[in-house]
């Protein structure tokens, strides 16, 4: 298990870096896998992240890689901690959606980690600084920061850096 988010008294949803979501009933102690169509990078410490239920939603932190081959032989691992959007239903998540995506992509396989609360109508999201250190003194850059979002994706018009989060 990576993270939890109680959904009521009753319901907790875990997430499980490999990737499973599990909805564990707290009555009974009954585990449900919950169907979900989110596509993600699972490897050394990347995966399924952070989850939490909010108003029927839930949203989860995630690696996000995109393979680029280099010639004809070598596949080039890129990627960002994104974060998606789906509505849940009794035993699956539909219609997940990218509302985050961290700039820039970076080709190292580490510190991928983040936690996410919501108050006050916007989303906060900590995230890892992905093994670069120093890229977290960078305000231009996403890696070891923490960022503030409008629950739909959208940057607030009184953020310090107004910037397009999907590109």
């Amino acid at each position: 298990p990576w993270g939890m988010s109680f959904v009521n008294d009753q319901t907790l949803l875990i997430t499980e870096k490999t990737g499973g979501i599990i909805r564990i009933d707290m009555n009974t102690g009954n585990k449900f896998e919950i169907e979900h169509n989110l596509d993600f990078y699972y490897y050394g410490q990347g995966g399924l992240l952070d989850i939490l239920y909010h108003e029927g939603f839930v949203y989860v932190t995630y690696s996000q890689v995109i393979k680029k081959q280099i010639g004809n032989y070598r596949i080039q691992l890129i990627g960002s901690t994104a974060i998606a959007r789906g509505k849940l239903l009794e035993n699956g998540i539909i219609d997940f959606q990218d509302i985050f995506v961290s700039s820039p992509p970076l080709k190292i396989n580490k510190h991928w980690g983040a936690r996410i609360i919501i108050k006050d109508e916007y989303l906060y999201a900590s995230l890892g600084d992905r093994g670069y250190g120093m890229i977290a003194q960078d305000p231009t850059k996403h890696p070891g920061s923490i960022i503030r979002i409008k629950l739909d994706g959208l940057p607030p018009s009184d953020n310090p850096k107004q910037k397009k989060y999907i590109e």
